[in-house]
């Protein structure tokens, strides 16, 4: 009796100090996290769009990325492929509850593999899958039609997360995201934010953060101004100008990392006067690409010869670079059959000027000022360029209606970790006669057969050689221009520590973030 007394009395104590602490200082208690990048969800439904949804954390991929920029095991702790190359068998962990307390098994994964490969097709409909079983709880069986060695890598892709049932209405639409991350889904307001909420009982290290908002800002320059006046910790892809503010001011740090990303021109190849391979080479050839990198990007950054940077794996390290050559520029477009017949300056044929327009979108806020530069280049070689600014989604939207002759891009190419996705969406005949990012309305048949010969061998050196052909083939043919490769530049204020930035941009891994 005397025991159960004891008890009662330390309850009501703990329960008289909740009462005297108020609600406002039990909020300050928690540790939320405030950060700030340019995109936005355009939809709540990871199938659809997973790649906020898996930076954020609220939801995970059967497979990984590591900061090698390789897949590493996640949801699944391993797995195997039989000698023909056609059943991929997956052993998944047993730790995994989803948020709402759903243990995660491999029927939900095979049923959310199966949603997501509908609800975000082009990315998935590459894959030759015949069918996907479950025989047992921890065993995830994927049989394939023919051989293709990139499908652990596409299952690292943001799309692939696996939900739980209750994430759905009873119509098969997401209402609310259930995932298994080291942070849950709490709320989204389109084009303002995303509120995410420690998971305690995740598999993996649980966060030290409670809660992280996610503020969506696509102008660099308010970025910025939320960073200085401290309303956010952490300012993601900021300009090298902006950047350089940062390197001798206390109380911030700059992080900067190469990643798996170009900065391309793609030609309108179906039309005048890009329909001309000698066209393209001149503009290759006409554009100072160490200019740019020195003075536009400050020397964050290296200038590109083929699609991969070099210190990724799938790079062809053999490609030469064009050389900024403008009398070789000229003399390609004089093949072509443009010269500057009346003395203005620009090149003309048949009565025509060369008049072109260029596309860009200032979301990442370097792209108008490259094009700014490019523009004066272009001239120096009779070219007239006339540039529009437009935000990312109309000047894509003027992109895939053919409404243009360049258009500057920021390509991420390695969210799969693997060739087979970038090429196929990009380069391949198959990819580029649809909506997309890269190569427009190009075909090269020599690069289709490569590209198909490569998604179905097993042999890595094999693959290695065969787009490596595939690149060289891409350069000398130039439906596109690269012009350098990507350094992710992010500013947090320095009580922040464990952030890094990843070089696939697969994950901000915020559960390894406190703030100190």
């Amino acid at each position: 009796m005397k025991k159960k007394e004891g008890f009662l009395f330390i309850l009501l104590a703990f329960v008289v100090m909740g009462a005297g602490c108020t609600e406002q200082e039990q909020q300050e208690e928690l540790q939320t996290l405030s950060i700030s990048g340019q995109w936005s969800p355009n939809t709540i439904d990871p199938h659809q769009s997973g790649y906020i949804a898996q930076r954020l954390g609220y939801a995970e991929t059967l497979v990984g990325v590591n900061y090698e920029g390789k897949i590493a095991p996640n949801l699944a702790k391993s797995w195997e492929v039989s000698d023909d190359g056609k059943n991929w068998t997956f052993i998944l962990r047993e730790d995994v509850l989803f948020h709402d307390g759903t243990p995660f098994t491999a029927g939900i994964m095979k049923n959310s593999l199966e949603r997501s490969l509908v609800r975000s097709e082009s990315i998935f409909e590459k894959i030759p899958i015949s069918a996907i079983e479950a025989p047992d709880d921890r065993t995830l069986v994927i049989r394939l039609e023919s051989p293709f060695p990139a499908l652990p890598a596409y299952f690292s892709k943001a799309e692939s997360v696996a939900l739980a049932p209750g994430s759905y209405d009873e119509d098969g639409n997401v209402l609310k995201p259930i995932g298994t991350g080291p942070f849950s889904f709490e709320s989204w307001k389109p084009e303002e934010e995303v509120v995410v909420v420690k998971n305690p009982d995740y598999w993996g290290q649980t966060a030290s953060v409670d809660k992280v908002i996610y503020r969506i800002m696509p102008e660099a320059l308010t970025r910025k101004m939320l960073l200085d006046s401290k309303e956010i910790k952490i300012a993601m892809i900021l300009s090298p100008e902006i950047a350089e503010e940062y390197t001798e001011k206390d109380g911030y740090t700059v992080l900067q990392q190469p990643i798996a990303r170009v900065r391309m021109l793609g030609f309108n190849t179906e039309r005048e006067p890009f329909d001309d391979k000698r066209v393209r080479q001149a503009v290759n050839y006409a554009i100072d690409r160490e200019a740019i990198v020195t003075y536009v990007l400050h020397g964050y950054g290296t200038t590109a010869a083929g699609l991969f940077p070099t210190g990724f794996y799938w790079a062809n390290k053999e490609i030469a670079p064009y050389t900024y050559d403008t009398e070789k520029a000229k003399s390609l477009l004089e093949e072509a059959g443009w010269t500057d017949t009346n003395g203005d300056g620009t090149l003309d044929k048949n009565g025509n000027p060369l008049k072109i327009t260029l596309i860009t979108y200032p979301e990442r806020a370097e792209l108008p000022s490259i094009a700014e530069v490019i523009q004066q280049q272009l001239k120096n070689v009779g070219i007239d360029t006339e540039l529009q600014v437009l935000n990312v989604d109309a000047a894509n939207s003027l992109r895939n209606q053919g409404d243009f002759d360049i258009f500057l891009v920021g390509r991420g190419l390695l969210f799969v970790p693997d060739p087979d996705e970038i090429m196929m969406t990009d380069y391949h005949s198959s990819g580029t006669s649809t909506d997309g990012w890269g190569a427009y309305r190009w075909y090269n048949e020599s690069v289709d057969g490569l590209l198909e010969e490569a998604r179905t061998t097993s042999d890595m050196a094999v693959r290695k050689e065969l787009y490596d052909e595939a690149q060289a083939i891409i350069v000398e043919e130039a439906p596109v221009a690269y012009l350098n490769y990507y350094v992710n530049i992010d500013v947090t204020t320095s009580d922040i520590e464990g952030y890094r930035l990843h070089p696939t941009e697969y994950s901000l891994y915020l559960e390894n973030v406190s703030i100190v």
